[in-house]
Order: structure tokens, then sequence, then C-alpha cells
């Protein structure tokens, strides 16, 4: 684009100053074709850069997505593990029962036996060996009644006391790291009032 340029009156403009004239529009023409290029330069390199930080983004959920995949799956693997070992506690437990009842009913006469003492000793194993795993049994003879970890059976009314005071533990329970697997069935205190009530 040339731009005349007005001519004032009684001067003839030079033909030096018109080819400067062309030569600083054309020089102005290409800086502005130049700044123009290095715009559309810089605006591609600018939807590089954020297509480059969306894959950055992407690739970075991913391996969050994949991390937390992999904790979760640790995670189902102990606690399908822990299910299978308290199932296997839990069938367990009956023989423990067994053992306990079995060196109970021994008779005074018996408990120096070499059988009895390899009852004691066979059920004094098992149990540290469940202790080792995280089995603990209920404590629960003279305590308070919970019923989070105890099973009454029965009731025994009695006048003086506290009320819903375990008396008699009829079955151990147990608890496998702080869980419940068996309350204990018991037998609880109940205060007879004056009332009549029985």
């Amino acid at each position: 684009m040339v731009k005349k340029r007005k001519v004032r009156k009684g001067k003839e403009p030079s033909p030096s100053s018109e080819a400067h004239e062309i030569s600083i529009e054309r020089e102005d023409e290409a800086s502005r074709e130049a700044s123009g290029a290095a715009l559309q330069e810089e605006a591609v390199a600018q939807e590089e850069r954020d297509v480059e930080q969306e894959y950055l983004e992407q690739l970075q959920r991913v391996q969050a997505e994949f991390a937390n995949y992999r904790k979760r799956v640790q995670r189902q693997m102990v606690e399908a593990y822990d299910h299978a070992k308290s199932e296997l506690i839990c069938r367990l437990l009956p023989v423990m029962d067994d053992m306990e009842r079995a060196i109970e009913s021994l008779r005074p006469n018996c408990q120096n036996d070499d059988a009895a003492k390899g009852v004691k000793l066979i059920y004094e194993k098992l149990s540290s060996i469940l202790q080792a795993e995280g089995v603990e049994p209920i404590e629960c003879k003279g305590m308070a009644f919970d019923p989070n970890f105890h099973e009454a059976v029965m009731v025994a009314r009695v006048e003086e006391g506290e009320d819903s005071t375990v008396v008699k533990d009829f079955q151990k329970g147990y608890t496998y790291k702080g869980k419940l697997i068996r309350p204990s069935k018991v037998e609880v205190t109940q205060l007879q009032t004056d009332s009549g009530d029985e």
C-alpha cells in the first residue's frame, strides 16, 4: 500500500525522497509481516504448550488413578486374607472349647496322667498360636455386661450386688485383631426389687 503525500504548492518531491519513503514503507510492511509471523509462531507455540500441559495433566491423572487402584487392590487382598483367617479361626474355636471341657472334666487323681498332660500341652500350644495371630479371649466374669461382646443366655436374680454383672461364662468369646468373631455366652445378674418382681 503506497501512501500519497500531499505535494506542497510550488515544491515537487525529489526522486530520492520518494525512493526513501517507498523504502521506509516497504520496511514498515516487512516489519508488520514479520511481527504478524512472529505472533502466529507464538500462537502456535502457545497451542503446543497447552496441548503438552493437557497431556501432562492426563498422565498425572492416570498415574494417580493407577496408584489408587494398586492401594485399593492391596487393601482388598489384606481384607480377603484376614477374612479367610478369621473363618479358619472360627472353625478352630469349637476345638478349643472341647479341649477346655476335657481339661475341666479331668478327675483330680488323673491330673498328672500323661494323657492329661498331653491335652493341656496341646491346648496351651493352640492358644499361643491363636494369640500370636491376634486372637484374644474376652474376659468377662465379674465384669459389667456389654452387649457388644456378651450374649446373655441366663439371668441370675440377686437381692444385692450390681445389676447386669456377668457371673458365669458358658462359652468363651474371642476377638480377632480387635474385632469380635464370637461373643461370650454368659449368665448375668438382675437385681430383685421389693415390689415382688420375680
